[in-house]
């Protein structure tokens, strides 16, 4: 997304193309998660995530940001919530409202799940990195299904345990 906005103040203007990007891994049936809890533990890749999201703008449900906050380097953190109170992140009531929040600020957005907020976030993304993860897993939170006839794969990792994927939306 590309905007203009202009700062009354020192009367100049401030131009920002940031990109939406899902971040996800990803197992057998586009199982996400388990409960409470990821239902492998697969180091490299979630390192890999960190690096993705380090220094960057991240959108997340509450769950999420209760499994995951404590891991997070990310220079913003975003959560949707009606119930979450946190000196760590900004809270929002709805995914519409965070993005556009997000969109005042020059970093990238990476959207951190849960199901819900991937459900909400995908049509407005620009861009997925997944990990699809291999072996069979337990799970009951899925990855929302998504039509790959609009995406292009931009880049495909295979490594030890999961093949990392770039799609990037097609015009």
């Amino acid at each position: 997304m590309f905007f203009i906005r202009l700062n009354k103040a020192r009367m100049q203007f401030v131009n920002y193309f940031t990109m939406i990007i899902i971040i996800s891994a990803i197992g057998s049936n586009r199982i996400i998660g388990d409960g409470d809890r990821l239902p492998w533990h697969i180091p490299s890749e979630y390192n890999q995530f960190l690096e993705h999201i380090k220094g960057q703008n991240t959108l997340m449900g509450r769950r999420s940001f209760e499994l995951f906050h404590h891991d997070q380097v990310p220079k913003r953190i975003l959560v949707v919530s009606r119930t979450l109170n946190s000196d760590r992140a900004t809270v929002f009531p709805s995914v519409s409202e965070a993005l556009a929040y997000s969109k005042q600020f020059s970093e990238d957005l990476f959207v951190c799940g849960g199901q819900a907020i991937y459900e909400e976030s995908i049509p407005h993304a620009d861009y997925m990195y997944l990990s699809y993860i291999m072996g069979e897993h337990q799970g009951n939170v899925f990855f929302p299904e998504f039509d790959e006839e609009e995406w292009t794969v931009e880049k495909q990792e295979e490594h030890k345990d999961f093949v990392f994927v770039i799609y990037q939306r097609k015009n």
